[in-house]
């Protein structure tokens, strides 16, 4: 009884952190995209439906275009020339201070996923 006590435990606890995370996920990206669903109103109830991702209104079909006879192809213009760099790159305190950094950051991921699979281990046998 008690093992299973902390089965439920675990199962409800890793639940809440899965759709905690898909909670967050979503609400970045409706931010950047903007919302996920459109509602719009039908016989005064509305209807939820999946986001369209064409440029024809929900429902339609998009106009089809007359083919066009290819137009002269553009070119860029000139660009200018560059002088070019030299090969060699410095490895400045700057760049050790970021590559240490990274180092240590990596480090610290591996050991935290390390010690959070063996704690929930623990909880589990």
């Amino acid at each position: 009884m008690k093992g299973a006590l902390k089965m439920v435990a675990a199962v409800m606890a890793m639940g809440f952190c899965i759709l905690f995370g898909v909670s967050l996920a979503t609400q970045g990206t409706e931010r950047i995209q903007g919302p996920m669903f459109k509602t719009q109103g039908a016989g005064g109830a509305d209807k939820t439906q999946p986001r369209a991702y064409s440029t024809a209104p929900a429902g339609k079909t998009p106009p089809t275009e007359p083919a066009k006879a290819p137009d002269k192809p553009k070119t860029a213009p000139p660009q200018p020339e560059r002088p070019e760099r030299a090969e060699t790159v410095r490895d400045t305190g700057v760049n050790r201070v970021g590559n240490k950094t990274g180092d240590l950051l990596q480090i610290a991921a591996y050991h935290g996923i390390r010690f959070f699979v063996e704690m929930i281990e623990a909880i589990i046998s």
